[in-house]
C-alpha cells in the first residue's frame, strides 16, 4: 500500500482540474467514504458520519488521486457528477488502488446515463468483448491501469519518504 501524499494545490495539478474545482468537488462529496473506516461514536450518541470527510483534508493519497482523476474522464465524458461520483466512491474501488504496487490492465465499461459499470480484469478481455458486442449504443471504456500509471507519473518520486527527508534535508543545509 502506498502512503505517499500531496497537497490540495498538487492534488489538482495531478487529476487535471484547477485548485478551486477540486475544493468544490471534495464539499459535494467526491469520494465519498471509499478508504475510510466508519466512525467511532459513544453509546447512545448520534451516529451521523460526514458525507464528504474529503472536504476538510489537506492531502491526498495515491488511491485518492486515483478516484479523482477517474471522477475527471468521467464528468468530461458528458456524465454528471454525481454519476461520476457513484462510480469513484465505492470502497473497492479506492482499495484496487491502494493494493496494486503498479498500474494493473483493468478496464471499466461505463454506461450512461447513469454510471452503471462493469470492472474487467486482465483475464476476463473476452468477456468484455462479448459485453461490448451486445452493448447499447454507447459504452465508455476506461483504462484503470492508465489512470493509476498518470498519477504515478505525475507525482515521479513526490510524497514518497525517501524524498520528503531529502527535501527537509536541503532546507536545513
Amino acid at each position: 500500500m502506498s502512503h505517499r501524499t500531496v497537497t490540495t494545490a498538487r492534488a489538482a495539478e495531478i487529476v487535471g482540474v484547477g485548485y478551486e474545482g477540486l475544493r468544490s468537488y471534495l464539499k459535494r462529496g467526491l469520494g465519498g467514504r471509499a478508504g475510510m473506516l466508519p466512525g467511532f461514536h459513544k453509546p447512545g450518541t448520534d451516529t451521523h458520519d460526514d458525507p464528504n470527510p474529503r472536504a476538510k483534508w489537506k492531502r491526498f493519497s495515491v488511491p485518492d488521486l486515483c478516484l479523482f482523476r477517474m471522477a475527471k474522464l468521467l464528468i468530461d465524458a458528458g456524465f454528471t457528477f454525481d454519476a461520476a461520483n457513484s462510480v469513484v466512491s465505492r470502497p473497492d474501488r479506492w482499495s484496487a488502488f491502494a493494493h496494486d504496487r503498479k498500474p494493473v490492465s483493468r478496464l471499466m465499461a461505463i454506461w450512461p446515463p447513469y454510471g452503471d459499470h462493469i470492472i474487467y480484469e486482465p483475464d476476463q478481455m473476452e468477456l468484455l468483448k462479448k459485453a461490448l458486442e451486445e452493448a447499447p449504443e454507447i459504452v465508455t471504456l476506461i483504462n484503470l491501469g492508465e489512470v493509476h500509471a498518470h498519477v504515478l507519473a505525475a507525482l515521479g518520486n513526490e510524497g514518497s519518504p525517501q524524498a520528503d527527508a531529502e527535501q527537509s534535508a536541503a532546507r536545513v543545509a
